[in-house]
């Protein structure tokens, strides 16, 4: 997962199979009744719930804790690779938050960045679907699923800096809008869980692969627009639409590194604008425009 060997006892079902390397200990242990004493480093509404949710990081001896208010708390050590979820509680739910935040500030300390994107494995390499939440990036990524491409990514990619730049594989799920979900999970996918908002769908094993980096050969930009076409992205303007995309902690050296990788990453990756209609229609002449310019 993301590049780790996950060591665990907890059942956790949106793993992959092989191609990690460091290892990552994952341990459920009871919370403590209150939060940190301190500052937080950041407070925010999640996103992605039909119900009012927030979250809460805090910086403490040994990482970090990130506290939700649905799921519950996490205490991360990136030092020492080990994450410790709580017991008791959703499990689908915690396994969903602990490849957010607690996983991304895992690899944000090996050196890796995060980005909202989807991603997907277009012939020798992988392309990224980048865009903010409710632009079609699961629903782009489900349907390149469904032409037989292994979906690498659906909201949140990982991201290798480096010649070439590489995506490591996240989690082995996809979460479908309720009202597009015709009742039938997709071949090569079944549910896990059925919720008012959202179906999580887990990709059979013979579709997960493994969590092996893969190098990028494109980033696509979703837009809407009333026609489809594919153009070339400026440099500039990529890196400006990145750096919204990307996570970061609220430090000038951590924003100082975002630049520098992201500036990289538009520099080294082909970046292009896809134009579509937001509309189910147009889903399978948008997939098969980018797979006849990726798919080489």
């Amino acid at each position: 997962m993301y590049g780790f060997t996950i060591r665990t006892r907890q059942t956790l079902r949106f793993l992959r199979s092989g191609g990690g390397a460091e290892p990552l200990d994952i341990v459920a242990t009871q919370e403590p009744r209150t939060q940190p004493s301190v500052e937080p480093l950041a407070d925010w509404a999640l996103a992605g719930t039909e119900y009012q949710a927030r979250a809460t990081l805090y910086r403490v001896d040994h990482g970090y804790e990130f506290w939700t208010t649905d799921a519950g708390r996490y205490a991360v050590d990136p030092e020492n690779g080990r994450i410790e979820i709580p017991a008791g509680r959703d499990e689908i739910l915690v396994e969903q938050r602990l490849w957010g935040i607690p996983a991304m500030l895992c690899y944000i300390h090996r050196g890796d960045f995060p980005l909202h994107a989807a991603t997907v494995e277009l012939g020798s390499g992988a392309v990224l679907f980048a865009a903010p939440s409710r632009y079609g990036k699961t629903t782009l990524a489900l349907a390149f699923h469904r032409h037989g491409y292994r979906v690498l990514s659906e909201d949140l990619a990982c991201v290798r800096p480096g010649t070439p730049c590489e995506v490591l594989p996240g989690p082995a799920l996809v979460r479908m809008r309720t009202d597009v979900y015709d009742g039938s999970p997709p071949p090569g996918t079944h549910v896990i869980v059925a919720r008012s908002d959202r179906i999580y769908l887990g990709l059979d094993d013979n579709r997960k692969g493994s969590s092996a980096p893969i190098a990028i050969k494109g980033i696509v930009f979703l837009r809407e627009a009333d026609d489809l076409r594919l153009e070339p992205a400026a440099r500039s303007v990529a890196v400006a639409d990145l750096w919204h995309l990307n996570f970061r902690l609220a430090t000038i050296e951590s924003r100082a590194r975002s630049f520098q990788q992201l500036s990289r990453l538009a520099g080294s990756v082909p970046t292009w604008n896809v134009y579509r209609p937001l509309r189910l229609s147009s889903l399978e002449a948008t997939v098969a425009l980018i797979a006849e310019h990726f798919d080489r």
